[in-house]
């Protein structure tokens, strides 16, 4: 089956700009800011507005909608604006001046667009409305052609799409296996996305990427990035957002992708937009090296019970499946989860909820044999790599990448809880390390060229959100 990291969510950016050279994103505008110019030919307001018999009160919530800096005529198309929250949703058409008017709200609102005309793109997900922010502008984009290419080989002499430019994208799904192949060739140095515009309130699509690594004239798979970008909890539809980090040396260097995505009706073809974005300079990350210290062990892992034995997360199968684990809210602990084996709460943990999920620590792992263990894996291999340094991680609210060492993390703070068998309860920021862990070091690559040693290698295979299970068990 397919194998789908998912990096840890970034904080989605509700203010942002895309400045594009020769193509605009689009630029979300606070009320208040200055806002583009507005002349349609018939302005006979000093103030910059349009003569409106009907003008909206500072207590309304409105929107006003542009395109290349001039409030967006919809024309015969009935274009929605959608407020919406946890407990309410309101609808207005977008008039000819751009304009939908709400009425009195109360409370916070994302806003998006419905029926939008396909020649036109926004992100939908960036959009908000507060109590003391009541006039949201959203602006509108094209879509930009790739420069060759019919998206249909992982090569650009054989029809992978390539392009140089950022911009927004769009390509059409017809089935859920179906993907189109892109190559980006970046001409300047900085940190790029590569991210999904797909609604999230209507949450009917989920768009994903394939990355490969390699050059433009041999490229391998390296992992399915499903998430990354905007999302709701529980939500059918989650972004990707993949960050690309490009050094001096590294212009007009090839990064291909591939795109897909499900229908969650099974309704085919869907679209996919998604934008690539310049968001900022690029700092070495081998450089910004950041020690790693534990916020969440605190007390001993108890010991086996008599006759209890370790059993890894896949119990056998060589399938790992994170949702048979859950949090119990009694032990604030991840237990193995089965209301038929444990609905009446003989052990104590809550209905449902079992033995408790350890990792192991200084225990050898079945599935993972390139180290000895984890506790081991700073030193790996003639060349002693430390394979508790991650690279490449992105830092949101700085906008760079940098180098985390899980060193002391992992030998000092979470060693210093384990039982005698070395193992450790889970917590949540021990699977965030474990997910980036698979990650950096590619152990599982979807069919394409496993690694030696690897869960892949061996067999395993892992769904959705599940491959940090590789160093994970219970007893039994």
């Amino acid at each position: 089956m397919k194998n789908k990291f998912i990096s840890a969510l970034t904080a989605f950016t509700l203010c942002f700009t895309l400045c594009l050279s020769g193509c605009s994103l689009g630029t979300y505008y606070e009320n208040g800011t200055d806002k583009p110019s507005i002349d349609n030919g018939t302005n006979n307001d000093p103030n910059g507005g349009n003569d409106d018999p009907t003008p909206v009160t500072s207590s309304h919530y409105t929107v006003t909608v542009y395109f290349g800096g001039k409030p967006f005529n919809p024309g015969d198309n009935d274009v929605t604006v959608v407020w919406q929250n946890g407990s309410s949703v309101t609808r207005s058409l977008l008039d000819a001046n751009g304009k939908a008017d709400a009425g009195e709200l109360d409370g916070d609102f994302s806003v998006y667009l419905l029926g939008l005309p396909d020649t036109y793109t926004y992100n939908p997900n960036g959009y908000k409305a507060t109590s003391d922010e009541r006039q949201v502008s959203i602006l509108l984009t094209t879509i930009i052609a790739p420069t060759k290419g019919d998206g249909s080989n992982l090569y650009v002499n054989l029809g992978c799409f390539e392009t140089r430019k950022e911009g927004t994208y769009r390509t059409y799904i017809d089935s859920a296996e179906q993907i189109f192949y892109y190559e980006f060739v970046p001409e300047s140095a900085g940190v790029y996305t590569v991210e999904s515009w797909t609604n999230i309130y209507v949450d009917d699509v989920n768009p994903y990427i394939d990355i490969y690594n390699g050059s433009s004239s041999f490229k391998w798979y390296n992992r399915r990035l499903d998430g990354g970008g905007a999302a709701l909890e529980g939500g059918f539809t989650k972004n990707f957002r993949w960050e690309i980090a490009v050094d001096a040396s590294g212009i007009g260097s090839a990064y291909t992708f591939a795109v897909g995505a499900v229908s969650k009706l099974q309704a085919y073809p869907v679209s996919v937009d998604f934008a690539i974005t310049w968001i900022g300079k690029y700092t070495s990350d081998y450089a910004d090296i950041r020690p790693q210290t534990a916020q969440e062990a605190r007390g001993k892992t108890p010991e086996p019970k008599k006759g209890e034995r370790f059993v890894f997360a896949d119990m056998g199968t060589k399938v790992f499946d994170a949702s048979k684990f859950k949090k119990s809210p009694n032990t604030g602990r991840y237990h193995l989860y089965d209301m038929e084996l444990y609905g009446e709460n003989q052990l104590g943990y809550g209905k449902g909820y079992g033995p408790m999920l350890m990792c192991a620590i200084t225990k050898a792992m079945e599935a993972y044999t390139v180290v000895r263990s984890l506790y081991t894996a700073n030193n790996v291999g003639p060349s002693s790599s430390n394979y508790l340094m991650l690279y490449n991680m992105w830092i949101e609210e700085e906008q760079k990448f940098a180098t985390f060492d899980y060193t002391n993390f992992i030998r000092v703070d979470y060693y210093r809880i384990c039982n005698s068998d070395g193992v450790c309860y889970v917590t949540d920021e021990l699977i965030v390390f474990l997910k980036k862990f698979a990650e950096n070091h590619s152990l599982y690559t979807d069919g394409v060229g496993p690694g030696q040693g690897t869960p892949e290698a061996a067999g395993y295979t892992a769904n959705q959100d599940s491959l940090w299970l590789f160093a994970c068990g219970f007893y039994r």
